[in-house]
């Protein structure tokens, strides 16, 4: 996607309705820098504000957030945003996204257990007033199905100020899926206790049956069903049997060296392999730093720091380190991806 040249203005979001595709072009240039939308994400945007359902398979990186950001510009009211807790980075990728949306002029926030009491009073007095001043709210499927928070969701709603509920990660609510998640399925009650709000169901990753049990799961009424390529022409991919090297991590050492001063994430499976294989980097002379489960919050976060900040070259990570993070980040120029398997390759 290309950059507009124009700047990008702190306005808000319009007190009006904008459905049409000059007007949202329009938002997305002022508030993003781009010029123009790509692949579906003007059919998500235009079906949600009509008030229709739709079911958005998008591949990482298409840009799915800007099919509930715009909506959030272009219609006055509150688009929930749910996302879910399984990811590590989750807390400070919201905290994150919501500060960048900040800077665009978009009144964005978010609920977390991470949360001081102040700062979530001060959100839920704003959601409480004759009219809130947020325009897109994250939250978790676990604070959903709070009753409390649902007993406000529904005030909410008979006032007229819920304009569409957005699911991200949509897959996880699949009892087919590989990544099934029993909060998810709780929002399955979200139409019959808020109809007429239109539902926006996003995933980079289902097959057909979970794809059919997503939809039918969250109830969704005639939706548009939206299926972009996953066609990436701008990833290379290359594959080394470890079995066939003298020395695998000389060899990996050798290729990240190769790519300069880029930033990236090696991926692993385990975390000890993690740990190990970054104690391997950082002795070859690579800037390293593993990320993991089993490294408390202060570590994480100021591994994740230091790598946007680039004080750091690469992360071995396991994918608790979200890919989709990564690309939702704030690193800036070019950036490689690896995915290590060390381990005996076995060819069936």
């Amino acid at each position: 996607m290309k950059k507009s040249p124009l700047p990008v203005q702190t306005i808000r979001g319009s007190d009006k309705q904008v459905c049409g595709k000059e007007g949202l072009v329009k938002l997305l240039r002022w508030h993003f820098g781009y010029a123009d939308f790509r692949g579906t994400q003007l059919d998500a945007i235009q079906a949600v504000l009509s008030g229709r359902d739709c079911f958005c398979l998008m591949p990482t990186g298409a840009g799915k957030s800007m099919c509930y950001q715009i909506p959030a510009l272009a219609k006055p009211g509150i688009v929930l945003v749910v996302s879910p807790l399984i990811v590590l980075a989750l807390s400070y990728d919201q905290e994150n996204q919501v500060m960048a949306l900040k800077e665009k002029g978009i009144a964005a926030e978010y609920l977390s257990s991470t949360q001081t009491s102040d700062v979530k009073n001060k959100i839920h007095e704003d959601l409480d007033s004759g009219k809130p001043s947020v325009r897109l709210l994250y939250v978790t499927p676990e604070l959903i199905s709070t009753l409390g928070f649902m007993s406000k969701l529904t005030k909410i709603y008979t006032r007229g100020l819920l304009n569409l509920i957005a699911i991200d990660e949509a897959h996880c609510i699949s009892s087919w899926g590989h990544d099934f998640r029993p909060s998810y399925r709780k929002l399955s009650s979200l139409r019959s206790r808020l109809p007429n709000v239109p539902i926006l169901a996003l995933t980079a990753t289902a097959v057909p049956k979970v794809q059919q049990d997503v939809m039918e799961s969250l109830c969704l009424q005639n939706p548009l069903v939206l299926k972009s390529s996953f066609n990436r022409p701008n990833i290379y991919y290359e594959v080394r049997y470890k079995d066939l090297l003298v020395d695998a991590y000389a060899d990996l050492s050798d290729l990240l060296k190769s790519y300069g001063d880029v930033c990236g994430i090696v991926y692993c499976l385990e975390r000890t392999t993690c740990d190990d294989l970054s104690a391997h980097l950082s002795k070859s002379g690579i800037s390293c730093a593993a990320y993991h489960a089993g490294l408390n919050n202060k570590v994480r976060t100021s591994v994740l720091d230091n790598w946007i900040s680039s004080k750091i070259q690469v992360v071995v990570a396991t994918v608790a380190f979200g890919y989709d993070r990564l690309l939702n980040s704030t690193v800036i120029g070019p950036f490689f991806v690896l995915f290590t398997l060390f381990l005996h390759l076995h060819i069936l």
